[in-house]
């Protein structure tokens, strides 16, 4: 339905699918004066209706019965375009004249019946037009906008157009079509085809504009126009022309409006109705450009004191994180100009805001977690229009636990090494210690990592000197969490008094 008079590619034949046409006949072989013919019968009054065809043409094969193969298609053919007998109006113009809230306007125009197509005497007078809308692109629930001419005879039918007023042309298309009465005014004769008025929507983009526009009508809109308002100027000017439905505005300033406004040329691709003007302007739409698209994810490292040999003594629970800077790492970024720390104490958490760095030149960052070093980090940057980059490349560090036990204690009350006590240790989580003597009795037991054991049982009684027997095993805080060390510490204790 419509015309599309594309160019024909002479590298693609075929594929008539993607320029909105459907094959309504696989093969016809019937030959009328000697040429192939095809009647189509499902067509509707008021449409125009536009054909092309396509050739196969293939080799067959030697044999009784000969099937085809190396199967090709041709370019299609030139289009060709029709209507049923034209007595009944004719869709012309959805013209959007002033675009606001509450009073647009819109100019509505249609031709009338063809006079050498309908027949007034077999449908005498009175006749009239009823103009009916809906409201939206397509929307086929229509209602009478109260326009209403009616006249007695043929030759008076020349009140084809009107201005619709008081229409929210700013934020919606409308449609419209033509009630037509012949003698009967109380059931319409015919009813014209549906048109839209165009319809324009912005999207912005960093110093751009993007125009998309929308028409649901029975001609072709072939060339649109790009109208933009110069400020200086105070006057709208055309920016340039199309001959597709999309359009970008480049070279623009962020921050700053601009206005626009298509005007579409149209074409039913018939050649009587070739001397109609078909020109539609859409409604005007405004938009701001304005930078959407985030930095590029930068490149995180992560240090600590763990990358060297530890003492747990004076350990410095740091971690020190360092990125490179997208302003100089990516081409198409150039304005960050915060970065935001991302943490998980563990990996199994999520992500979480934990502090922001304002200045791009600024990429280190010192972080001291509430428990251990364990956890795992990303950077994202963050540009002037607060645009946020995907996550950097995700770190986790780990701790380094350390827990070693003494081989002998002297619980004699003289203050010096009267508990059983491990070395100096650090990223553990807990124990469990049990001690037996060389009985294989359990004389102690805990999961205090500080063990504090004074040499009694657990009856509290003072145990006498000798050797004693432990295993222990060790919960290491890990950045999987709490994990089981793989070996068991186990030896021998010498108790001296």
């Amino acid at each position: 339905e419509g015309s599309n008079q594309f160019p024909i590619d002479t590298c693609t034949p075929g594929n008539l699918a993607a320029q909105g046409y459907t094959r309504i006949v696989g093969i016809t072989n019937n030959i009328e004066d000697g040429r192939y013919s095809f009647t189509d019968e499902e067509v509707e009054q008021g449409k125009t209706y536009c054909y092309r065809v396509l050739g196969n043409f293939a080799k067959f094969t030697n044999s009784t019965f000969p099937q085809p193969y190396n199967v090709v298609e041709s370019l299609p053919s030139e289009e060709a375009c029709a209507q049923l007998k034209r007595d009944v109006p004719l869709m012309v113009n959805v013209d959007v004249d002033k675009t606001n809230l509450n009073t647009g306007e819109i100019f509505v125009r249609w031709t009338k019946p063809s006079p050498t197509e309908f027949d007034t005497i077999a449908n005498p007078g009175p006749y009239r037009y009823e103009l009916l809308r809906s409201e939206g692109l397509g929307n086929t629930n229509f209602f009478p906008t109260g326009f209403v001419v009616t006249f007695d005879n043929y030759w008076e039918a020349i009140d084809t157009s009107t201005q619709e007023s008081n229409l929210n042309t700013l934020e919606q298309a409308y449609n419209y079509k033509v009630n037509f009465y012949a003698g009967d005014l109380n059931s319409p004769y015919g009813a014209s085809n549906q048109a839209s008025s165009v319809f324009l929507s912005t999207a912005p983009q960093d110093e751009a504009n993007d125009l998309s526009w929308e028409a649901v009508v029975p001609w072709d809109n072939y060339f649109f126009y790009i109208h933009r308002f110069n400020e200086t100027l105070n006057d709208w000017e055309i920016i340039d022309s199309t001959n597709t439905s999309t359009y970008t505005d480049i070279e623009l300033v962020n921050g700053v409006e601009y206005c626009y406004y298509i005007t579409a040329l149209g074409d039913y691709g018939v050649e009587e109705l070739d001397t109609l003007e078909i020109i539609n302007r859409s409604q005007e739409a405004c938009q701001i450009p304005q930078d959407l698209v985030p930095p590029c994810p930068t490149v995180l490292e992560v240090e600590n004191i763990c990358d060297e040999d530890i003492n747990c003594v004076d350990i410095v629970f740091e971690n020190n994180l360092s990125w490179e800077n997208p302003n100089t790492l990516c081409e198409d970024t150039d304005d960050v100009i915060a970065y935001y720390i991302y943490y998980a104490q563990t990996n199994n958490d999520d992500l979480i805001i934990i502090d922001s760095v304002l200045g791009a030149e600024n990429t280190f960052y010192i972080h001291t977690p509430d428990q251990g070093l364990a956890g795992c980090y990303s950077v994202t940057s963050v540009d002037s229009f607060y645009n946020e980059s995907a996550f950097s490349n995700i770190l986790c560090v780990d701790n380094c636990p350390t827990y070693d036990l003494p081989n002998t204690f002297t619980p004699n009350g003289d203050g010096d090494n009267d508990l059983f006590i491990p070395f100096s240790y650090c990223f553990i989580d807990k124990i469990e210690l049990q001690i037996y003597n060389k009985w294989g009795e359990l004389v102690f037991e805990t999961e205090d990592p500080n063990i504090d054991w004074d040499g009694t049982n657990r009856a509290n009684q003072e145990l006498p000197e000798g050797t004693y027997f432990y295993k222990c095993k060790v919960f290491e805080n890990r950045v999987d969490g709490v994990v089981e060390r793989t070996d068991i510490l186990s030896g021998y204790i010498d108790l001296i008094r």
